[in-house]
C-alpha cells in the first residue's frame, strides 16, 4: 500500500470506530475491502484540485452519511458510487463481489454514459435524473446518497471551471436543494443552499456574511442574556431542556430582503433560539413559560405540532418581545422532532442500528418518500423538454398544504389554484367543479390557495372543464386530466374552441382578426421556431382545442417573428431605432355588475403584474347597475398580459376585458367621424354639383362622379363596421353590431334614393341597385360567420 493509501487508511480508522458507535453489527472487513476496490479502480485519477486523490471524494460522502446514521450497504455503496461511471469496472462486477443491494444503489447513483449521450449532454443529465428518481423509488437509499455526494461536490466546487461552477450552483439549487427539503434533511439542505449562493452570488454573498457577522457580534450579549433567563425560567418550572441559539440562514435572509427591498438593519428577528425537551406535553408546558415571562407578538406564533409542515417537520414557533424589547424567535420541539427536523427521512436510520434489511423497509414506509412515485408518473408520456418544467412546477418550489373541510391535508406546490386541489381530491370532482368555497368563502374554481385554506368544492353535473383551466393548473396531475376530457371532445367542438381561444388571444396582443391574417404566414413561423407544421387553419384549431398547443406560444411564435423581421431591417437599413423601454404598455377595459370590493379585487390583480400603472378610471352607471374601468400599464411581456386578462375574467360579476389599442380606437372614430360628415354634407356637395354649369355640361362625368362618391360613402360604412369588429371584441360577436350596420345602411340608401327622386338626377338604377345587393350579400356573409 502506497503512501497515500496508508494515510486514507489511518483516515478510516476513526471513521469506521464513529460508524461501530451507531452500528454495533458493522462488518468493518468488508468496508475495508469496498475502499480497497474503489481506491485501485481510481488509482491515478486526481480531483479537479490537481492534488488530492480521486478516493478521497468517496471517503467524504461517506462521512456524511455516516453522520446521518446510514447503514452498512448505504456506506459501501458511497465508496463504490462513481467506479462504474469514472473506472473500468461495472455494476455486474460490484454485483459478483458485494451483492445485490449494493449494486442497485450504486446503479441509480450512477450517470448514464457520456458516450452514448455525447452530443446531447443536456439530455444525458435528464435521463440520468430520470433513473435515478425510479431507483429512489424503490429505495429512498439511492437519493440520499446522491445527496451526500452533490453536497461534498459543492463544497470544492472551487476548483471547476467558473462556467461549470455556475451551472452545478444552478442545477443544485434547482433540483437537489428542493429534494432534500422534500426528504426533510435540513442539515444538508442548509448547507448546499449557502454553498450555491456562495457560488451563484458572491458579492451579494460576502456583503451578507460581512454584516451578518457584524450583527451577531453585536447581538451576542442580549443572546446570552435573553438564554440565561431562560435557562432559569425553566429550571424554576421543572424542565429539562437543552437551549441554543440557532443559527441565520445567510440565503433565506438574502431571499427576503430580495423581495422585499428592505436592508439588514430591517430584520426583526434577529435573535433565535431552541428549546428541545423531552415531549410534546413538555414543548406546550415551556410555551407557556416563555409567553408568561415575555410578551409574545401574536401573529407570529404558528403550531407545526398540531399541522405538521408538508416534509414532516414538527415544532412550536413564536415569536416575543425579549430584552430591551427585540424581537426573538423561540423554536420549541422535543428530542424526537428537533432529530426528525435536522434529518428528516434519513432520522429512519437512528431507529435503526443493526444494519438489517428492515432499514430499507422503514424509509420506503416513511410518508416523505411518496412524492418520488410521483415523480416517475410524470415521465410517462412526457416530452424531454418538458419534464424539468414539469419536475419544477410540481415538486422542485416552496410546498403549501390546505385542508378538506374534515381536516384531510393535500399537498400542492406554492401557486396551485382550487383546481388542482379539485383534481387532488378526486378526477371526477375535478371534472364537475363549478365553484370553490376558500375559508367559507365562495370564490371562482381558478382562485390560488394558501397554506393553511380550508377549501371545499362545489361541483354541479352539467360542470365540465374549460381550456383556459390549463393556464391555471399548477400541477402535472391536473393538466393531464384536463387534457384527457378535451382529447375525447369531438372534432368540430375542437375547432370551434381553437377558434375562440386564438381569437381572443390575439385581441389580447392586438393582432386583429384571425380571418384577416396570412395563415401562411404564421404555419412558416411556427414552423421555424418549433418545427412543427399544421396544414390549415382546423388543424391548429383542433391542437389549440385539445389543450396539446398553447395558443400563446402560437401568438409569441408571431411576435418572435415580427420582432426578428425589424431587427434585420434595422440591420439592413442600417437605421436608427431607440431603445425601447422595460415592458410593454397595455389598455385594458373591463365591464361588470357592480358590486361592493369590485375595484379592489380588479386592483389587485392587476398590480400584481404590473411593473407600472400610468393611470386607473373607474365609474358606475346607476341605471343599468354596471360598472366600467380603464386602466393602462405597464406588464413585464405578453405572458403577464395573458394572465392578467385571465384572472380578470375570473372575477365574480365581470362580463367582459378587453384590450385597449389606441391606434385603432383613434382610426374608428376618426373614420367614423369623416363618414357622418361625408354623409351628412353629401346633399349639400350633391346639390352644388348639380347647379354647377360645368357639370350641367359633362352628364357622363357628373354621373361617373356621383357612383364613385356613392360606393366610397357606403364603403366607409361598412369600413367603419370592420374596424368596430377588429377592435372593439366586446360588439364583435353581438347582434346589435349587425342591426345597426343593415339599419344605418337601409338608411342611408334609402335616404340616397328620396335624393335622387327629388333631384331627378339621371342615372343607371340596375348598376345602383347591382352594387346595393352586393354590399347587404357582403354584410350577410359575415353575419352568418358569426358566432353568438
Amino acid at each position: 500500500m502506497d503512501t497515500i493509501s496508508q494515510k486514507n487508511h489511518l483516515a478510516l480508522e476513526k471513521l469506521t470506530k464513529d460508524i461501530k458507535a451507531y452500528l454495533p453489527n458493522f462488518d468493518k472487513k468488508i468496508f475495508l475491502r469496498a475502499f480497497e476496490f474503489a481506491e485501485k479502480a481510481h488509482k491515478g485519477q486526481i480531483r479537479k484540485d490537481g492534488i488530492t486523490p480521486y478516493i478521497v471524494h468517496p471517503v467524504r460522502t461517506v462521512e456524511i452519511l455516516a453522520k446521518l446514521h446510514a447503514d452498512q450497504d448505504t456506506l459501501i455503496s458511497a465508496l463504490l458510487h462513481d467506479v462504474p461511471e469514472d473506472t473500468d469496472h461495472d455494476i455486474a462486477e460490484v454485483e459478483t463481489i458485494f451483492g445485490k443491494n449494493v449494486a442497485f444503489l450504486v446503479e441509480g447513483v450512477t450517470k448514464l454514459s457520456k458516450v452514448h449521450y455525447q452530443n446531447d449532454m443536456p439530455g444525458r443529465s435528464i435521463e440520468s435524473l430520470k433513473k435515478l428518481f425510479i431507483h429512489t423509488a424503490k429505495d429512498p437509499r439511492v437519493i440520499i446518497i446522491k445527496l451526500a455526494d452533490r453536497l461534498h461536490n459543492m463544497r470544492t466546487l472551487e476548483f471547476v471551471k467558473p462556467d461549470k461552477q455556475v451551472r452545478i450552483a444552478r442545477e443544485t439549487l434547482s433540483i437537489y436543494v428542493p429534494v432534500a427539503n422534500l426528504l426533510g434533511i435540513q442539515e444538508i439542505k442548509r448547507q448546499l443552499e449557502e454553498l450555491c449562493f456562495k457560488h451563484l452570488f458572491p458579492t451579494e454573498y460576502d456583503q451578507l456574511f460581512t454584516e451578518f457577522s457584524a450583527l451577531e457580534i453585536k447581538s451576542k450579549k442580549l443572546v446570552d442574556t435573553f438564554l440565561n433567563i431562560v435557562r432559569k425560567i425553566l429550571k424554576k418550572g421543572d424542565v429539562k431542556a437543552k437551549v441554543f441559539p440557532r443559527k441565520h440562514k445567510l440565503y433565506n435572509i438574502y431571499k427576503k430582503l430580495s423581495s422585499t427591498g428592505r436592508t439588514i438593519d430591517d430584520i426583526d428577528n434577529r435573535i433565535r433560539i431552541s428549546i428541545v425537551v423531552d415531549s410534546i406535553s413538555d414543548c406546550y408546558h415551556v410555551l407557556g413559560l416563555i409567553h408568561s415571562h415575555f410578551v409574545p407578538k401574536t401573529d407570529r406564533f404558528r403550531d407545526y405540532i398540531a399541522n405538521p409542515k408538508v416534509n414532516g417537520y414538527r415544532s412550536l414557533h413564536t415569536v416575543v418581545f425579549g430584552i430591551d424589547g427585540v424581537l426573538t424567535e423561540v423554536h420549541i420541539s422535543s428530542h424526537d422532532m428537533h432529530l426528525e427536523s435536522e434529518y428528516g427521512i434519513a432520522a429512519r436510520f437512528f431507529e435503526k442500528t443493526n444494519g438489517s434489511k428492515e432499514e430499507n423497509g422503514t424509509l420506503n414506509q416513511d410518508k416523505r418518500s411518496q412524492w418520488v412515485t410521483k415523480v416517475v408518473d410524470i415521465d410517462k408520456g412526457t416530452h424531454l423538454d418538458d419534464y424539468m418544467e414539469n419536475l419544477k412546477s410540481d415538486f422542485f418550489q416552496d410546498r403549501i398544504f390546505v385542508f378538506t373541510p374534515k381536516g384531510s391535508t393535500i399537498d400542492l406546490p406554492k401557486g396551485a389554484t382550487a383546481i388542482d386541489f379539485a383534481y387532488a381530491i378526486h378526477t371526477e370532482v375535478g371534472r364537475h367543479a363549478l365553484k370553490a368555497k376558500i375559508n367559507d368563502e365562495l370564490r371562482p374554481i381558478t382562485s390560488g390557495l394558501k397554506t393553511g385554506d380550508v377549501v371545499k368544492i362545489l361541483t354541479h353535473k352539467e360542470s365540465f372543464p374549460e381550456l383556459y383551466w390549463l393556464n391555471f393548473s399548477k400541477t402535472h396531475f391536473a393538466k393531464n386530466r384536463i387534457k384527457a376530457y378535451f382529447k375525447r371532445v369531438s372534432k368540430e367542438k375542437k375547432i370551434k374552441a381553437g377558434n375562440c381561444i386564438l381569437q381572443k388571444e390575439f385581441d389580447i396582443d392586438g393582432l386583429g382578426l384571425l380571418r384577416n391574417f396570412s395563415f401562411k404566414k404564421l404555419r412558416a413561423a411556427f414552423l421555424k421556431q418549433h418545427n412543427k407544421n399544421f396544414l390549415d387553419w382546423n388543424e391548429l384549431f383542433i391542437a389549440i382545442g385539445s389543450g396539446d398547443l398553447k395558443a400563446s406560444t402560437v401568438v409569441h411564435a408571431l411576435t418572435r417573428a415580427k420582432q426578428k423581421a425589424e431587427e434585420n431591417e434595422t440591420k439592413l437599413f442600417g437605421l436608427f431605432r431607440k431603445n425601447k423601454t422595460e415592458g410593454m404598455k397595455v389598455g385594458i377595459k373591463i365591464v361588470a355588475k357592480d358590486r361592493f370590493g369590485l375595484m379592489q379585487e380588479i386592483v389587485n390583480i392587476v398590480y400584481k403584474y404590473s411593473l407600472n400603472m400610468t393611470y386607473f378610471k373607474g365609474w358606475a352607471s346607476t341605471l343599468l347597475d354596471y360598472a366600467y374601468f380603464y386602466a393602462q400599464v405597464t406588464l413585464p411581456d405578453q405572458e403577464s398580459i395573458s394572465k392578467v386578462f385571465d384572472e380578470l375574467e375570473q372575477i365574480d360579476g365581470v362580463m367582459y376585458v378587453n384590450r385597449v389599442i389606441y391606434k385603432g380606437l383613434y382610426l374608428f372614430y376618426a373614420v367614423l367621424f369623416a363618414t357622418a360628415a361625408l354623409w351628412l354634407s353629401h346633399p349639400y356637395i350633391l346639390n352644388a354639383l348639380l347647379e354647377s354649369n360645368y357639370f350641367r355640361a359633362h352628364n357622363l362625368l357628373s354621373t361617373v362622379f356621383f357612383y364613385v362618391g356613392f360606393f366610397m360613402l357606403l364603403l366607409m360604412v361598412l369600413f367603419v363596421t370592420h374596424l368596430a369588429r377588429k377592435y372593439f371584441p366586446s360588439v364583435r360577436n353581438q347582434k346589435r353590431l349587425w342591426i345597426i350596420s343593415f339599419t344605418v345602411l337601409t338608411i342611408a340608401i334609402a335616404a340616397l334614393i328620396a335624393e335622387l327622386f327629388y333631384l331627378k338626377m339621371n342615372i343607371s338604377w340596375i348598376a345602383l341597385m347591382g352594387g346595393v345587393l352586393l354590399l347587404y350579400v357582403y354584410l350577410g356573409m359575415n353575419f352568418r360567420k358569426t358566432k353568438y
